[in-house]
């Protein structure tokens, strides 16, 4: 399908990228305010995210190349303070495509976890590399009183540098695409992803950060913690169903059965596509994607990056 094709050449920077529009996806949508400070900019590939301190602007990640005018002049809806800061959850194009807008004309700082970092200078194919000021490796607080900002690291999971930024003032977290759609999330193992390492991850994240109630998604809309919590106990449920089921001698096929008939995952497990949903089929079918990375991460296989699957290729139910 094409928003398959043209999402995994823009992670892989196999074409070069114009423009969201230009490649069938949703051009970027108006504000939403998420709290008091805090506001979600959806479209053009991830979630931006503003947050309006006292004197200033954070912007968390930049959507796909040539985002950046359409981005500003949402800003420019609720406030004209400047953008100052810019923080990257990771290392992909449509999270760090327009970077170079804000990073150029308003000589914004950069932050960006350490393993992020070093895959944003480096760049790759079509992208340029992207500047950072700034990286951290487990923690960084950034500002005092009810202006800070916290950027933590907990490990692998969407890739090896994904960043959960917390606004504790306004007690949201950006969680990036370690949690998008509010289903299985995508596993990219070129960027140091891991499906067996996520749970962990995700559990830090829950146990590890306090007072907060919204999750805005990487992709997708907003959850409260309490969801956020279901999704760090569904992927838990994944991979230890994938475990015992590899030793048992069984296949990915057996695990999604058994994945799907235990009731308080059923959110999880659902044929229709999501709304606003680019890329990556539906829930199920991502569900049974990272049955199989995690299959092969089991057996000491290089997993496969899949960000989709024909749905003529997904078992069939068995109740």
């Amino acid at each position: 399908m094409q928003r398959v094709a043209v999402l995994s050449a823009i992670l892989l920077g196999g074409v070069a990228v114009t423009g969201a529009v230009a490649q069938g996806l949703p051009g970027i949508e108006e504000a939403q305010q998420v709290s008091e400070n805090v506001w979600r900019i959806p479209g053009a590939g991830g979630n931006s995210v503003v947050f309006v301190r006292s004197d200033d602007v954070v912007l968390v990640d930049t959507k796909l190349p040539n985002s950046g005018e359409s981005i500003l002049a949402e800003i420019r809806k609720f406030t004209d303070k400047p953008v100052t800061t810019l923080i990257n959850t990771h290392s992909h194009p449509d999270h760090v495509g327009s970077n170079a807008f804000f990073a150029e004309n308003d000589g914004v700082q950069v932050v960006a976890q350490a393993n992020t970092a070093a895959r944003m200078r480096e760049g790759g194919g079509p992208f340029p590399p992207n500047r950072v000021d700034t990286e951290f490796t487990t923690y960084r607080q950034l500002g005092e009183g009810e202006d800070r900002v916290e950027v933590y690291w907990f490990g692998a999971a969407h890739t090896d540098g994904d960043a959960f930024i917390v606004f504790p003032e306004d007690r949201v977290m950006m969680a990036g695409d370690a949690y998008a759609w509010h289903m299985s999330g995508l596993i990219d193992p070129a960027s140091g992803g891991s499906m067996l390492a996520m749970p962990t991850t995700l559990t830090a994240v829950f146990y590890g950060i306090d007072d907060v109630d919204t999750v805005i998604q990487g992709h997708g809309g907003t959850s409260t913690w309490e969801e956020f919590g279901s999704y760090m106990t569904f992927n838990r449920g994944l991979v230890q169903i994938a475990e015992e089921t590899a030793q048992s001698g069984g296949t990915p096929e057996d695990a999604l059965a058994q994945l799907e008939s235990m009731p308080s995952f059923a959110i999880f497990m659902g044929d229709k596509m999501l709304p606003g949903l680019e890329y990556g089929g539906t829930p199920r079918g991502r569900a049974y994607i990272n049955l199989m990375v995690a299959f092969e991460e089991l057996r000491g296989e290089e997993p496969q990056l899949r960000m989709g699957i024909d749905p003529a290729e997904i078992p069939a139910r068995t109740n």
